[in-house]
């Protein structure tokens, strides 16, 4: 992600065209592609379930709290994206890849 994000311009310059319609389509989501991540998030909500029956707390309540910041958060995230357009892609790819980063530290430590 940071590498994509980082990556000279120049560099895009010496791509082919073949290479250059490769690009585009591999850019394209599939239903495939779709598909698998529907079953990742998936599994990730179901160990977040098991998880909140460990914890001493109104479950349903939680879940309530979970999906009313999900949905807030999305239609930030939307309202933003359409403000900004593509003037904030490149920035946005870099600041995506060192919150990535800094998740992963923060877990290792």
């Amino acid at each position: 992600m940071l590498y994509e994000a980082l990556k000279s311009e120049d560099s895009d310059e010496l791509i082919d065209h073949a290479n250059e319609e490769e690009r585009v389509n591999s850019a394209r989501v599939s239903q495939q592609v779709m598909l698998s991540l529907a079953i990742a998030t998936s599994i990730d909500a179901m160990a977040a379930g098991f998880t909140l029956n460990l914890l001493a707390l109104n479950a349903y309540l939680a879940c309530l709290i979970i999906a009313l910041v999900t949905a807030i958060c999305s239609f930030i995230g939307v309202y933003l994206g359409r403000q900004s357009g593509t003037w904030f892609e490149d920035k946005a790819e870099i600041l995506g890849g060192l919150v990535l980063i800094a998740i992963a530290i923060k877990m290792v430590l």
